[in-house]
């Protein structure tokens, strides 16, 4: 992303553009007079942002009197603004040796480096330019930009944190502090740069209402998350994390119908991005649609054939359609391309058990308990994962482990109907009517139809 104070560089030049040519050449009158009438002529080219003349006139002074560090300069800045990136930086270089004003160059060269990633060269002309002008606060931008590319995030929030000192007013600014702090995980001191940046007039409205967003999702505070990621896109439609995180808050929230909505959104916008139809399929199959999720799982499969979440999810779909070999044959593509992941495991032994071929299921939900555990551990706090871990347990027979994981699910995320309705299940199987039917009382508001299921069981038993 280019710095916020330099889009606008091309515009700053030309107030520091003259017409007048400080060179010293050591031609013929004749030349000297003629290179400058071509200096002039490129300057006045450049003032009207016609960069290719500007170039060209600039160039010819040069054939003319190749030691000529204005010209040079002004050559290097029309191939910046038509981002000639190399070019530029040649006759920077010669500028620069030729004894052209070092901050002048410095000024653009160090942002040239940048985009170039090429950080220590860039890092270099900024330390330079402000050992020159020490209280220069673009520069200072510059070097808190090129800290955070360079993964110095402590550095880059050190940075902009005394910039504000001196520009309390500066939107921008508390919008850099924010996303250091998300790059150094304190989420509530994001959020609170974030919301800075809004109130005071950043010009990266979308990005630090995600940023804002993201710390009210890191916090728990969902409601308040929604909003703001809601915000996050009406300002930048092409923001890609906030309909990803958007659609996770809902799923978080047992809302799957808002989750899908949010990702039939994404998708009109990536229409080519697999991962979105990688979500939409899990969304489907937690709104009880499988032949929904088969479909988008199967579009995800096409866009991205080597990705295995994509085939995993089309084999969870097509168990819940009985088409049992079909799951197969995706679950055992899936675990080609990732070799031991429990969520594949465990549709794959279903899919066994449910076409009758225990004996090929039994050892495949004991590789599901050891992939899912490590992937409860990576991810703590996905409900979600608890949840398949929660069924492998209960497949492998490891009944008290069920009862805690669908317990953990609870606490992630209490409207999780799901987890209820199997855990007063496995209570019923331990005999616990007491606990079965509170389960029942809170499924109940959330999902009465799958509370009348478990009111049934319990009613047998």
């Amino acid at each position: 992303m280019k710095p916020v104070h330099l889009k606008k560089i091309a515009a700053l030049l030309l107030v520091v553009l003259v017409g007048s040519v400080g060179a010293a050449f050591a031609q013929s009158k004749k030349d000297k007079k003629r290179a400058q009438e071509l200096v002039l002529a490129g300057d006045k080219a450049f003032r009207a942002r016609n960069y290719r003349d500007a170039s060209a006139s600039y160039g010819q002074a040069i054939l003319i009197v190749p030691n000529n560090p204005y010209a040079h300069y002004w050559k290097g800045v029309a191939h910046y603004n038509l981002k000639e990136n190399a070019d530029a930086l040649r006759e920077f270089d010669i500028a620069l040796s030729q004894g052209f004003k070092p901050i002048e160059v410095y000024r653009v060269r160090w942002y040239l480096h940048y985009e170039a990633k090429e950080y220590d060269a860039a890092l270099s002309d900024v330390l330079k330019a402000i050992e020159i002008d020490p209280d220069n606060q673009d520069f200072k931008k510059g070097l808190g930009e090129i800290y955070y590319a360079q993964g110095r995030y402590a550095d880059s929030l050190q940075t902009f944190q005394a910039i504000v000192v001196k520009q309390p007013k500066d939107g921008d600014v508390y919008y850099n502090i924010a996303r250091a702090q998300a790059a150094m995980g304190n989420a509530v001191e994001q959020g609170n740069a974030a919301q800075a940046a809004l109130s005071n007039n950043t010009h990266m409205i979308g990005e630090s209402y995600f940023l804002l967003a993201d710390s009210l999702q890191k916090q728990g505070k969902s409601d308040a998350a929604i909003d703001n990621y809601q915000r996050a896109i009406a300002a930048k439609p092409e923001n890609y994390q906030a309909y990803k995180n958007l659609a996770d808050v809902y799923r978080s929230l047992s809302n799957f119908k808002a989750a899908i909505e949010t990702s039939k959104k994404a998708i009109l916008k990536f229409p080519d991005d697999g991962s979105f139809y990688t979500d939409i399929s899990w969304y489907y199959s937690l709104d009880n649609e499988p032949a929904r999720a088969a479909e988008a799982a199967r579009s995800a499969t096409k866009l991205l054939p080597n990705q295995y979440l994509g085939y995993t999810n089309l084999c969870r779909a097509l168990n819940d359609l009985k088409d049992y070999s079909g799951a197969v044959a995706a679950c055992n593509t899936a675990l080609k391309l990732n070799p031991g992941d429990g969520e594949t495991y465990f549709y794959l032994a279903r899919a066994y058990d449910l076409a009758g071929r225990r004996t090929d299921a039994t050892p495949l939900y004991s590789k599901a308990v050891i992939g899912l555990e490590d992937f409860v551990k990576r991810n703590p706090n996905y409900s979600d994962g608890y949840y398949l871990l929660g069924n492998a347990y209960y497949a492998d027979n490891q009944t008290d482990k069920a009862i805690e994981s669908y317990k953990k699910v609870i606490d992630l995320n209490p409207g999780f109907s799901r987890a209820r309705f199997n855990l007063g299940m496995v209570y019923l199987q331990k005999k616990d009517k007491a606990s079965a039917m509170e389960q029942y009382s809170a499924l109940l508001p959330i999902d009465p139809a799958l509370a009348g299921r478990l009111k049934a069981e319990i009613d047998k038993s």
